[in-house]
């Protein structure tokens, strides 16, 4: 069975789009078909470049310029994977990231027509797998993303239970998501017992380290540390998804 998951967060620097590639690629080790989407459309990681790069743009297709095919890029030779892995970015360009910040109302709805269209697509398509990394916080962009998926993952740090809160009561709850979520970056002592505050099951408690923080996104440690605890952290997450 086809599902989709979005990793967000109520504030940046969490970790996510590292959570997010990293995650990509255990699924698509495990023999699935993944597309990984950086839907963080006011802050385009572009995966720090460790996926091939088209000049195509997840933006297009919010517009209805383009197709969600036209804009993918095949990453799996690059990956290595058992699974077909693909990619889809966007526009990292000012300019563009400035106009989306101006959209009205009316034309975020219409977008998440589309990504649900998208969604849609790449199911029929034969994909296993739709990890969509949105914008943190609570404007239209990153509701869009939780709104389309299946499975919502929010990822904090030490520290950040009012924010978590926030984000689960004022928009997972409402829009009837299975959550789940990682404290990232754990200094040792978490400051808060989660599970007692809100229903919402911890799948993961990833501590601080200084080779993650260091690295980030340019590394992906699922493929080329798979020993490391990081990677033994994403795979379990994995596995306790689906």
């Amino acid at each position: 069975m086809s599902f989709s998951i979005s990793i967000h967060s109520s504030k940046g620097g969490t970790g996510k789009t590292c959570i997010a590639q990293n995650l990509a690629y255990a699924y698509a080790m495990d023999g699935k078909n993944v597309c990984l989407l950086d839907l963080d459309l006011k802050s385009p990681s572009l995966f720090s470049g460790l996926f091939p790069v088209k000049d195509c743009w997840l933006n297009s297709v919010l517009e209805g310029r383009q197709e969600i095919d036209d804009v993918l890029v095949d990453a799996t030779r690059e990956m290595g994977t058992k699974g077909r892995v693909c990619v889809g970015y966007s526009n990292p360009d000012i300019a563009e990231i400035r106009e989306i910040s101006l959209k009205d109302r009316r034309w975020q709805s219409q977008a998440l027509q589309k990504l649900i269209d998208c969604k849609k697509k790449l199911f029929s398509s034969g994909f296993d797998v739709v990890i969509m990394d949105s914008s943190p916080g609570v404007d239209y962009t990153s509701v869009n993303v939780v709104a389309c998926s299946e499975y919502v993952i929010t990822v904090f740090k030490s520290g950040e239970s009012r924010g978590v809160q926030l984000v689960i009561n004022g928009i997972y709850k409402p829009l009837e998501k299975r959550c789940f979520a990682i404290e990232n970056m754990n200094n040792g002592v978490s400051s808060f017992s989660f599970e007692d505050q809100i229903p919402v099951p911890v799948l993961a408690r990833i501590p601080c380290m200084c080779d993650v923080s260091k690295y980030g996104t340019k590394k992906l440690f699922t493929c080329e540390d798979p020993a490391h605890p990081f990677s033994k952290a994403i795979f379990n997450l994995k596995d306790q998804i689906c």
